[in-house]
């Protein structure tokens, strides 16, 4: 018997700005393809975003959804989906992706917050919310969009305050969706060693660690990471690096040297290699143009930052 075919996973990567770790999409050319996609995709970041018109469908793994006009979406990181617009309009929407704990602080989930038992939230949510049900969650992802494009005089103390009331009233949903948490059952098996990465990318641990905390043996985990994942842990761990580092060569003033220690590399041989193999030039090269840049560049293993293109009807 032909053994089953497994679903191809793609890593989205966003680079956040350290200081203000947050990005927003929108505009009237953020389309979604009426035509559904190859793959699965996932995030380094947590991903909210709100469908403006027209309604389609997305997919959580095996889980289906259709979603309407005015619903929000809040997806955590490692959670695998897919979306899609109905054939007669492609739905317009607007993305936020942020890093909550950067953005509030990490005592925002801590227990003097009463939420020291909602970190499944940051790596495992997957909600939709309807407007008809939920209508608040559109009006806060709204305000945050507004202030964010129109980045008037204080926005950036508006939006903690507002992305910290949205999430407050995303956790609280969340807690009471058990019923909505099939998941993924490959990734959710890999999340400790992702989330691990995630928090600890410039430090130094040995792989075994990253397969205890799965409870694999390490030549599993290993085999199960290059089929889920696409590349080796190891090299997982380069990328992650190397996409943290563009963050700080682009929004500080800290040398070469500087920026490679801060991301895990003793040695500045070792991340300019590392570096060129993943951007294609040096890091001073990328510094002097993609670096200057005030948006994110779209690169190998980078987030979705163009919008895609919608065919035409014959």
């Amino acid at each position: 018997m032909a053994r089953p075919k497994r679903t191809v996973l793609e890593y989205r990567s966003y680079e956040l700005p350290p200081a203000f770790p947050i990005l927003v999409l929108t505009g009237d050319r953020w389309h979604i393809s009426p035509i559904p996609g190859k793959h699965l995709h996932f995030h380094n970041c947590l991903e909210i975003g709100i469908c403006h018109s027209s309604g389609g469908t997305m997919i959580f793994d095996k889980r289906r959804v259709h979603f309407s006009a005015g619903d929000v979406t809040c997806i955590a990181r490692n959670v695998p989906h897919t979306t899609w617009s109905d054939p007669d309009e492609p739905s317009r929407w607007s993305y936020l992706f942020l890093d909550p704990e950067a953005l509030l602080g990490p005592s925002f989930f801590g227990a003097s917050n009463g939420m020291g038992e909602q970190g499944p939230f940051l790596s495992d949510c997957h909600l939709l919310l309807s407007s008809d049900q939920q209508p608040w969650a559109a009006r806060y992802v709204e305000d945050i969009v507004r202030e964010m494009v129109e980045a008037a005089p204080g926005y950036q103390t508006c939006v903690r305050g507002l992305c910290a009331a949205l999430l407050i009233g995303l956790l609280r949903v969340y807690s009471h969706e058990e019923a909505e948490a099939a998941r993924d059952a490959q990734i959710s098996v890999l999340s400790p060693a992702l989330d691990f990465i995630h928090r600890n990318y410039m430090q130094e641990f040995p792989q075994q660690q990253l397969s205890d905390l799965c409870h694999l043996s390490p030549t599993h985990f290993r085999r199960l990471f290059k089929e889920e994942i696409g590349t080796s842990p190891l090299a997982f761990l380069h990328q992650t690096r190397i996409l943290n580092s563009c963050a700080l060569l682009r929004s500080s003033g800290l040398s070469i040297t500087e920026v490679a220690g801060q991301v895990g590399y003793n040695s500045l041989s070792s991340y300019n290699r590392h570096f060129a193999q993943a951007m294609g030039c040096p890091p001073t090269e990328w510094r002097k143009t993609a670096g200057d840049s005030p948006r994110p560049s779209l690169l190998t293993f980078t987030g979705w930052t163009e919008a895609e293109s919608v065919p035409e009807e014959r």
